[in-house]
């Protein structure tokens, strides 16, 4: 999927980012990067989470996607950070937040995750923003612990259900299965080297892809390494995905809300998700950045920060 504008739709990805290697790194399966948030807290299991803040003023929370980190929002965080104070996380199996071994990561346990981040730091009226899997974590949030330590949240290109069935056709691509969600995952149980590697090549050009061949040298050594992974961790939380559905608490939101679609983006370019969302919640601000693909807030950071904080100023 396509993190600037301009570019042409790419095949249908999982991650928020094109950068297969950068994927693989923030998800610890190329080695952890080092934390350089400065700071985080200690979850109520043991887990660290790393948590970049900076700035002062109204606090923001920035949560991002699959495969992503805290960096996926530093355009944006250093722009929001000179009028507020802004969190942003490394998600459990995501940046340097190494998950502990044999715990499960899933969607319920980054919501519990969210309110722990809000308690330690002492936050109150918090503007939460999450960007793909990062908005199913804040709608997650939302249906577990409520809106009384929120003044507001964003959903960026993100679905309240992302499998698709006779009754719901706005999911991944519009077209999405809970089967082929659950096929994807039990092969990369199976065999997960395979399935990450044809990622890889999805999103590889001719160079690349011819060195990550099987039968090339890179490739070779490069799928061993895969094979040796610990990834029961993101599979678990990828299941977790499957399976939620926002949708009951989003008609019954009484919480501003803002929504920003890629016009471009591989996952929801073709799905009605602006209707669906000016239909549910009452009074919903959807905005639609047509040159940008599934990560608005990466292609255009400037415009997002901008919009935001607009959004974020009426609140107060």
């Amino acid at each position: 999927m396509s993190d600037r504008p301009h570019d042409a739709p790419p095949s249908r990805r999982l991650t928020g980012s094109t950068q297969g290697f950068a994927v693989l790194r923030n998800l610890g399966l190329l080695g952890s990067p080092h934390d350089d948030s400065g700071g985080g807290f200690t979850a109520d299991d043991g887990q660290h989470v790393p948590v970049l803040a900076r700035g002062a003023g109204s606090p923001i929370v920035l949560l991002h996607g699959l495969g992503c980190s805290h960096r996926h929002w530093t355009g944006v965080a250093r722009r929001l950070a000179r009028t507020n104070r802004v969190h942003a996380w490394d998600a459990r199996g995501h940046g340097a937040a190494r998950p502990l071994t044999g715990e499960p990561v899933t969607l319920p346990r980054l919501g519990r995750d969210v309110a722990q981040l809000v308690d330690h730091y002492l936050l109150d009226r918090v503007l939460l923003v999450g960007h793909s899997m990062g908005a199913l974590t804040a709608m997650q949030y939302l249906a577990t612990h409520g809106t009384s330590r929120l003044r507001g949240v964003c959903l960026v290109d993100q679905s309240p259900r992302v499998v698709t069935d006779d009754d719901w056709r706005l999911g991944l691509w519009g077209s999405c299965s809970a089967g082929m969600l659950e096929g994807l995952i039990d092969g990369a149980r199976s065999d997960f080297a395979s399935t990450v590697m044809h990622e890889i090549d999805a999103a590889a050009g001719p160079w690349l892809g011819r060195i990550l061949q099987p039968q090339a040298f890179v490739g070779r050594h490069l799928r061993h390494w895969l094979a040796s992974r610990q990834i029961a961790p993101l599979l678990d939380l990828c299941a977790s995905l499957v399976v939620a559905d926002f949708r009951a608490m989003l008609a019954k939101l009484n919480l501003p809300l803002l929504v920003v679609l890629g016009g471009r983006s591989a996952h929801y370019a073709q799905v009605p998700l602006e209707d669906y969302y000016r239909r549910t919640v009452v009074g919903a601000q959807v905005l639609r950045y047509e040159l940008s693909g599934h990560s608005p807030h990466v292609a255009e950071p400037a415009r997002f920060a901008h919009d935001l904080l607009e959004f974020s100023d009426a609140l107060a």
